[in-house]
């Protein structure tokens, strides 16, 4: 184990980030029930116009049902969105962009329940497209419409695990920066996924400079934990560094519209680039100030979308394991938004850790910044430090990959379906 001889006592924490005014941070409608689904993913995927607002609804010819599920297969996903359209939509920008939501100008769309479930209103019966979506995550594929109540079939609508424009499947270009521990890429293998970069330049120092600046063309980055255990006694309980030009290349990413994935040891790259909006346990001046001992703790899921998922799945009282840092509180911030305007946002927690007596602090957060969003986990996605093996699918692997999935959304006022 990474640090087996620094397991002393945790302040667990486990948060990400929710804005203030009716914001989410990450796509939050104008229902503002936090709920985060995608109304887009790509430029002119539809009219200007909602059509949920002109309030005149056509009758309905029927009803499609069906049931959205990660890669893999099995997982239910919630709040997908689902429409059928005559035309395909447009291709999702390969490169970091600012991911919009916009009005649809289709009546014929809806979003999966927590059990992955939906009902899809039909106004047209004939050959057309029908959409699954999350983030940059989207199956195309063609369906006859039916009059009446109609099953779609499972593999349309199964988010890809692989990009194959051809097909109609797309899925975000992800890079995972080297660490020491917490090896995300076998939880996105877990959920199917096999379309990711796992960058390893060994000592090539010059590949590092030269990865950098290729952060635009990708939709999601991850910063792993990554650090030293110190000897005992001499200081912070881990040694960390910053590296500036990673730094300055991460906010640059985010702000374009980039989604970065940061966990555990890896804190200083939130603290240093987006100040105030946490404050870890112990955090000092000093790097590597907030690092401490690791501990399995009761979750509790403070999104509500997020609770009734994990409930819906089955694990509803799960723990989180192996969190080496703490969270002792989150605040509000000045920020940019996707427009350029000036708003105040406070991260957004959706899960926290019970600590008894000590206690509930928050465990994983997430808070906008321009057109991108920060994600930040105390506990590692795996729950190991170890590498090898593929292991048991934790409760908090698959929260994390609903969150990063939310995370990966649209951002603005999220489009809402007419009410019949």
């Amino acid at each position: 184990m990474k640090r087996a001889a620094a397991c002393g006592l945790l302040l667990a924490a486990w948060i990400l980030a929710c804005g203030s005014s009716g914001r989410d941070g990450f796509g939050g409608g104008p229902d503002g029930n936090g709920n985060s689904a995608d109304g887009g993913g790509g430029p002119n995927d539809f009219a200007t116009t909602d059509a949920s607002d002109d309030g005149a609804l056509p009758p309905s010819i029927g009803t499609l049902t069906g049931k959205v599920v990660m890669p893999e297969g099995t997982i239910p996903l919630s709040d997908a969105l689902v429409y059928l359209t005559s035309t395909p939509p447009a291709p999702i920008p390969t490169n970091a962009y600012c991911d919009k939501c916009v009005a649809l100008d289709s009546y014929a769309f809806t979003y999966s329940k927590p059990d992955g479930t939906f009902e899809l209103p039909a106004y047209e019966a004939g050959e057309q497209y029908i959409v699954v979506q999350k983030g940059q995550f989207r199956r195309v594929r063609r369906i006859a419409v039916n009059p009446g109540t109609q099953a779609v079939p499972g593999d349309l609508t199964r988010l890809p695990g692989k990009t194959d424009a051809a097909l109609g499947d797309t899925t975000p270009r992800m890079l995972i920066w080297p660490g020491q521990w917490d090896h995300v890429e076998k939880s996105l293998k877990k959920i199917g996924l096999q379309d990711y970069e796992l960058f390893q330049p060994g000592l090539n120092i010059g590949a590092y400079s030269q990865k950098m600046k290729e952060f635009p063309n990708y939709h999601i980055i991850f910063l792993p934990c990554a650090g030293r255990v110190n000897d005992p006694g001499s200081g912070p309980m881990c040694e960390v560094s910053v590296d500036p030009k990673l730094k300055t290349a991460a906010k640059e990413f985010v702000a374009l519209g980039g989604k970065l994935y940061v966990s555990d040891w890896s804190y200083e790259y939130v603290r240093q680039g987006w100040p105030g909006a946490i404050k870890w346990v112990g955090e000092t001046s000093q790097l590597g100030s907030a690092c401490s001992g690791g501990g399995d703790y009761p979750a509790e899921f403070d999104d509500v979308p997020l609770r009734e998922w994990m409930t819906a799945i089955g694990e509803g009282n799960a723990q989180l394991k192996a969190a080496w840092t703490a969270i002792d509180k989150v605040s509000p911030i000045e920020s940019i938004d996707e427009n350029g305007n000036p708003f105040t946002q406070t991260p957004k927690v959706w899960a926290s850790v019970k600590l008894g007596a000590a206690g509930t602090k928050p465990a994983t957060v997430s808070f906008q910044d321009r057109c991108g969003r920060v994600l930040y986990s105390t506990y590692h996605a795996e729950g190991s430090d170890t590498a090898g093996g593929q292991g048991d699918f934790l409760a908090q692997e698959k929260a994390l990959m609903h969150i990063l999935l939310e995370v990966g959304v649209c951002v603005g006022p999220k489009p809402i379906p007419p009410v019949k």
